[in-house]
């Protein structure tokens, strides 16, 4: 049995997959950050286009049970989805998909488990899947001051980058983050629409302007936590990102987590040949207005 820690909106997905590239060059997909998160459209056995979130904190491909029934799939196996939080995993099936398509990339036999998102007109999607499901075409990257992806092609980002070499959590990309004389660890997550989400336990260390107040609510598969916030004067740094602060939410988890909205104006490459990320920029948060969302979560396959 293997185990990870999944972010975002990836409430759970298949942790080992087999695909098959169809080409190198580069390949550029705008996305659309109207929901908070980068959606980019999708083909999946031919048929399509679909909605997905394009989530660094998915290891794989979800999608939404209503998908599921429109294809008209098979469930080929099952997965437990637990939390970080504790409590009793559960258990959610799995199907198996023939091809995914983004743009002229495409892979082939991609395993994916099914989740039900809710309303696919809230979210503006069907399904969330993971940059690590192009590791053979070398680089992936996300450009949130064009609103784009790139796949494949050449690096942006020469060796004398700030390169950070993969973490055991990988495929969720971890960095260590300050501010003032705090730093912790951050995922970074695209499938969350929020800037900048600190752990409960440190919060009070930071140089906060007033004092923590409940301002929403995380739910995870078999809890609810509360979410607090505070203003605070300063910002974050990690990597060769700069994050402008001025106001900060918490959770009662021990790393910090980085949304969409955090990332607003920065540049992220991933190197899935050397293992290795960099981040750059000085970023323009946005925050959105604060809804239920779903908080990271862990999956356990056998």
């Amino acid at each position: 049995m293997k185990s990870t820690f999944i972010t975002g909106l990836a409430a759970a997905m298949a942790l080992s997959f087999t695909a098959s590239c169809s080409q190198e060059n580069v390949e550029v997909i705008p996305f659309d950050l109207s929901s908070g998160r980068p959606v980019i459209e999708i083909t999946i056995n031919g048929e399509g286009p679909f909605p997905f979130i394009f989530d660094t904190g998915a290891g794989g491909v979800v999608i939404g049970s209503s998908l599921f029934e429109e294809l008209g799939l098979d469930v080929t196996g099952s997965s437990l989805v637990g939390s970080p939080a504790g409590g009793d995993p559960i258990a959610v099936d799995m199907t198996q998909l023939d091809s995914l398509r983004v743009g002229g990339v495409g892979v082939e036999t991609i395993d994916a488990t099914i989740m039900d998102f809710g309303d696919p007109r809230q979210m503006q999607s069907v399904g969330v899947f993971g940059p690590n499901v192009f590791t053979e075409h070398r680089r992936v990257a996300f450009d949130f001051v064009e609103n784009r992806i790139e796949i494949g092609g050449s690096f942006r980002q020469n060796d004398d980058a700030n390169w950070i070499d993969f973490s055991p959590t990988a495929p969720i990309i971890e960095i260590p983050l300050t501010i003032g004389d705090v730093t912790v660890p951050v995922h970074i997550d695209t499938g969350s629409p929020s800037i900048l989400n600190f752990p409960e336990g440190r919060v009070e260390e930071l140089p906060l302007t007033g004092p923590l107040v409940v301002i929403g609510e995380a739910r995870t598969v078999d809890r609810t936590m509360q979410i607090m916030g505070a203003p605070i004067a300063g910002s974050a740094s990690f990597g060769d990102a700069e994050l402008p602060l001025t106001r900060i939410s918490s959770f009662p988890l021990p790393f910090a987590n980085i949304g969409s909205g955090g990332l607003r104006g920065l540049y992220l490459e991933i190197d899935w040949e050397r293992q290795r990320f960099a981040v750059s920029g000085t970023a323009d948060p946005v925050s959105l207005r604060r809804r239920r969302v779903r908080a990271p979560i862990s999956e356990e396959t056998e």
